[in-house]
């Protein structure tokens, strides 16, 4: 299922544990702490082991919003039992000092392996893991978010 809440856009297959995000619009602090609590709320209540955090399209974020992930939010994600965490990096240099940043911090919260990636196809590939149900995920995710979907490369014979 895709859901669509404000600049936050989700897609959750409970059966599969699995969630993924992208954020699209501006960032606002009052708005950024409610998509992530967010984030926390569906990834417990589903019990998401497997994550794909599409950050690319992410404009920059402010001090305070980070400021507040890594001093409030991320104490609050020591519940998630979230294993496997595949992350699209920023465009920016700014946002993926910003990435780094709190994934330093959020070592000491959760315990999941983070893989990076730069494009949103290969992370999606590995976190699903060749699963038979991939295809169907990506193909929803494509029809509710377009611009949020980008074209698969082709490989070169």
């Amino acid at each position: 299922m895709v859901y669509i809440q404000d600049a936050l856009h989700l897609q959750i297959q409970a059966d599969l544990r699995f969630l993924r995000w992208q954020w699209q619009g501006p960032v606002q602090l009052a708005g950024f702490q409610e998509a992530f609590d967010q984030l926390l709320t569906y990834s417990v209540r589903h019990g998401i082991t497997h994550m794909l955090a599409d950050t690319s399209t992410m404009p920059p974020v402010g001090a305070d919003e980070q400021a507040w992930l890594s001093e409030e939010w991320l104490p609050r994600s020591r519940c998630l039992p979230l294993r496997q965490l595949a992350l699209v990096l920023p465009c920016s240099l700014h946002n993926q000092l910003v990435v780094e940043n709190v994934i330093h911090h959020a070592r000491f919260y959760l315990h999941a392996h983070v893989h990076f990636f730069s494009d949103s196809h290969s992370a999606f590939d590995f976190i699903m893991g060749g699963c038979s149900g991939a295809a169907g995920l990506e193909q929803e995710w494509c029809a509710r978010c377009p611009h949020g979907c980008r074209p698969r490369p082709r490989l070169s014979s």
